[in-house]
């Protein structure tokens, strides 16, 4: 074995996070997010990359009532002045 060549299994900090997000389209939210940088689109049940640069993902990529990321369960209701946060 070559000098500095590491053994055994690779190290957690080397992986990628769990591949595209696209190869998770129309399969289900819970698949998807078991890659922390994608996000679930309920209305066409796509994978999509999470957009980093912003805060909330924008309409444009996804309502954000259909839109799910780090969880399944919760719900942003669009009321103005701010979106809130539901456990449904």
């Amino acid at each position: 074995m070559a000098p500095g060549v590491a053994r055994g299994p690779t190290p957690y900090w080397r992986l990628p996070l769990g591949g595209a997000c696209s190869q998770n389209t129309n399969k289900t939210c819970e698949e998807c997010l078991k890659n922390v940088s994608c996000l679930w689109c309920n209305t066409n049940k796509a994978c999509l990359d999470y957009p980093v640069t912003n805060i909330l993902p924008p309409a444009s990529l996804c309502k954000l009532s259909s839109a799910r990321w780090g969880v399944c369960w919760g719900l942003f209701k669009e009321e103005n002045p701010y979106a809130r946060f539901e456990n449904n």
